[in-house]
């Protein structure tokens, strides 16, 4: 298994493998993350072909003869009414429920950690669902300490 940037031939690819899933077992967790019910790969193709095209954001895969994780991370500018430089953000992490607790996740991590780092970040940040306890598990362990709680309310 190897970590890898996604290729831009690896879209349609990453899509249905990793990025469709990923959506649909966060929507399992919490409904706020339900995707459309038409249009729907149309529409992840075209935000993931334009995100793919930022050269503040990057996207990691685990490669292991196919595509088995992934970790997308940005370079986000601070304010410049704050004493902090940029920080990275953890957009989305998956591992296929076939390839997890083999260590896939953690090195995901490591690997947009260091793209962060070489890009001048500070510190890394992310979200995680409340009711995620397996994935919060997971970054504790990586040193990832909670800094804020994000209420959301239905209107």
């Amino acid at each position: 298994m190897r970590i890898r940037r996604l290729r831009a031939g690896e879209l349609v690819r990453f899509v249905d493998d990793l990025w469709v899933p990923f959506a649909r077992e966060m929507a399992e967790m919490d409904d706020f993350d339900t995707l459309a019910d038409h249009g729907v790969r149309a529409n992840v193709f075209s935000y993931v072909k334009d995100r793919f095209s930022d050269a503040s954001i990057a996207t990691f895969v685990a490669d292991d003869d196919g595509l088995i994780g992934y970790v997308s991370v940005e370079k986000r500018d601070s304010p410049p009414v704050f004493a902090r430089g940029p920080r990275g953000y953890i957009d989305g992490l998956f591992v296929r429920r076939s390839h997890r607790r083999h260590g896939i996740a953690t090195a995901l991590l490591s690997r947009a950690e260091s793209w962060a780092r070489r890009q001048g970040c500070e510190f890394i940040s992310l979200d995680v669902h409340a009711e995620n306890h397996v994935a919060q598990s997971l970054y504790r362990r990586d040193d990832y300490v909670t800094k804020r709680h994000r209420m959301t309310k239905r209107l």
